[in-house]
């Protein structure tokens, strides 16, 4: 599937209620369970949070679990359609604000919130250059701490993916990044990574990250 189409679909009605529901699966509900105790360890290093830009936000997924720490939060997304189930889904307790925007490019001032938080886009955008720019910004809008995941060009299941591509398969390659070439992102920017640990060594490529500003 190309990029523009896929960003279609995502932005579609139907693509973000397909996502709402692509949560109740069996696989997605272990993988979620799993995200969340590694963040809430995350969080427990942190302290409290006043400010947050959750990007990509999608309908929602985290802002309770954002909330709950304290923090006044602003859901980001590329799509439209998302932040409008967000909106629908979240009346009673609505975040500060909605925002439009893409993660490459994200529309707030340097240093803006205290905690920018990115799960799960990174591995999403094809170019390399366009990946080692995301992390960019999330450092560069993040005042104290940022929290992102990303795929990583070592784990065990790139490398099996890269093996099968070898020997013949027609599986894309994954959208990575290297560990190191994270930590020089960080450095750049100021920040020092506190914790990076695999989403599950086994059967995932996902790797969260914990980083601090010096």
């Amino acid at each position: 599937m190309t990029l523009p189409r896929r960003l279609a679909e995502y932005d579609s009605p139907e693509g973000a209620r397909e996502y709402l529901e692509e949560y109740e699966k069996l696989h997605r509900k272990l993988s979620d369970r799993r995200e969340r105790r590694l963040l809430e360890g995350f969080l427990r290093r942190t302290g409290p949070i006043a400010t947050a830009l959750d990007l990509p936000s999608g309908w929602g997924r985290y802002l309770r679990f954002l909330q709950a720490r304290g923090a006044r939060v602003i859901e980001a997304d590329y799509s439209g359609e998302m932040l409008r189930l967000g909106r629908s889904l979240f009346q009673e307790h609505p975040p500060a604000g909605f925002l439009r925007a893409l993660g490459h490019r994200i529309p707030l001032a340097d240093r803006s919130v205290d905690l920018v938080f990115s799960m799960r886009l990174n591995h999403h955008l094809v170019e390399p250059e366009v990946r080692r720019q995301h992390l960019r910004e999330v450092f560069r809008v993040a005042a104290r701490w940022a929290i992102f995941s990303y795929f990583d060009h070592d784990s065990l299941k790139n490398r099996i993916r890269r093996l099968r591509r070898r020997l013949g398969s027609r599986r894309r390659l994954k959208s990575t990044l290297r560990r190191a070439e994270v930590r020089e992102l960080a450095e750049e920017a100021g920040f020092v990574l506190r914790a990076d640990p695999m989403l599950f060594r086994i059967g995932s490529g996902h790797r969260l990250v914990l980083a601090e500003r010096r």
